[in-house]
């Protein structure tokens, strides 16, 4: 029934826009190109092979319209690709041409609520737990189908989307074993220099015959300054049934940093992260984040660890920016594995996976043009060393990455 009612809501909604008339259209591009070195490393996962060394060349483009109509009515639509250089032949399915983006948005669409409904980026917060996949290397990107509406006042704000992830059952009634994902997010602006988020999540998988496989997310993030003092707190819980199985999950990221008041802005900071799950788990699911924490582990679905960070930045000039962060990272535990990458059993002794360094720098080149290059090692801890061969070295990566975005 869910699923009658949200398609004939879009269909009359939809209706509805052959009555406005265009006023208005913009045309968009962006273009990423990103050179990756991997020393002892495959691809930046297999880490601490030894002597290996992988080099690609991957390429984000996107072209977009945005189309504004009378009576408060806009339309967005992108397409993209994503790839390597020289994958671009027969031999490849993967490197056409996609629909990214293709959504209506109705302004005061009833009683003060706008709703978007079609393809479209979700981007909640910080994007601790729901973003858009296009931070650091393998930048594919991420959209949705589905509905979303918001509703705001002067401080706060509240979004409520239904978006559909997999469907399974369009050609049958009896059965509903979709995969859909659902959320309400509140946000309060009411105290100057602050943001307090609330939420709740519902990652849902319906299964023919069984009980559905559900995991619930309810969070809270706190992001602001006191002067020159920064911080980022978000502490989110995870509950769920799996057929013959529940579920446990639990993740707080913390980020505090100081800004100094000299021409070049040096900022410190430093930052705690943990994801923990229950002991027949992997650990915290990640869902769509886009908070990376390595350049070798996990590639954005690093779990079961704890990682503490400390790093500074600086302005050198007013279009150059450097960056050093150093991060460590720990097992939660050892005995559920499962960290997003290759080191998925441990002997239960040890719990050190590794120190991470990595330098960056940016050069904003021109309005519209940025250049960035960075460089990091993976400095092996006792548990990695266990896991890999004695002779495996730490891995070294190394990028240089141009964008241009209008």
């Amino acid at each position: 029934m869910r699923k009658y009612l949200t398609t004939a809501m879009a269909i009359a909604l939809m209706s509805g826009v052959s009555y406005a008339d265009l006023q208005n259209v913009e045309v968009g591009a962006e273009i990423r190109i990103r050179g990756n070195s991997y020393f002892n490393a495959d691809g930046g996962f297999d880490v601490g092979t030894d002597g290996s060394h992988d080099q690609f060349t991957e390429q984000y483009t996107a072209v977009s319209v945005n189309a504004d109509f009378t009576d408060d009515v806009s339309a967005h639509i992108t397409f993209n690709h994503y790839g390597n250089w020289g994958e671009d032949n027969y031999e490849y399915e993967d490197s056409s041409i996609d629909l990214y983006e293709a959504n209506i948005v109705l302004e005061d669409a009833f009683a003060g609520v706008d709703l978007k409904i079609g393809r479209q980026e979700v981007l909640l917060g910080s994007e601790f737990l729901v973003g858009n996949e296009n931070t650091a290397s393998f930048f594919q990107h991420q959209s949705f189908d589905g509905i979303r509406a918001d509703y705001g006042a002067d401080a706060w704000h509240v979004s409520i989307a239904t978006l559909k992830l997999v469907e399974n059952d369009a050609f049958s009634t009896n059965v509903d074993n979709d995969v859909d994902f659902n959320f309400i997010y509140g946000t309060y602006t009411g105290i100057e220099n602050h943001t307090i988020d609330a939420y709740v999540m519902q990652l849902r998988e319906g299964i023919p015959g069984n009980d559905n496989d559900e995991l619930l997310t309810i969070g809270a993030r706190a992001a602001g300054n006191f002067g020159n003092f920064d911080y980022e707190l978000e502490i989110a819980t995870q509950s769920g049934d799996n057929p013959g199985s529940d579920y446990e999950g639990d993740a707080v990221n913390l980020e505090v940093g100081y800004s100094f008041d000299t021409n070049m802005q040096p900022r410190v900071f430093a930052g705690y992260t943990t994801f923990s799950g229950s002991d027949d788990e992997e650990g915290f699911d990640r869902l769509f984040s886009d908070w990376e924490y390595s350049e070798f582990l996990g590639d954005g679905d690093i779990t079961n660890v704890n990682i503490m960070r400390l790093g500074v930045s600086a302005n050198v000039t007013e279009k150059i920016g450097l960056t050093a962060v150093i991060s460590s990272f720990e097992i939660d535990d050892v005995d559920a594995g499962g960290i997003g990458n290759d080191f998925d059993s441990y002997d239960g002794t040890d719990d050190d996976l590794g120190t991470e360094i990595g330098l960056y720098a940016t050069y904003q080149y021109s309005e519209d043009v940025a250049v960035e290059v960075g460089a990091a090692t993976l400095l092996l801890g006792d548990s990695s060393k266990n896991e890999l061969e004695p002779n495996d070295e730490d891995p070294i990566y190394v990028y240089a990455e141009i964008s241009l975005s209008f």
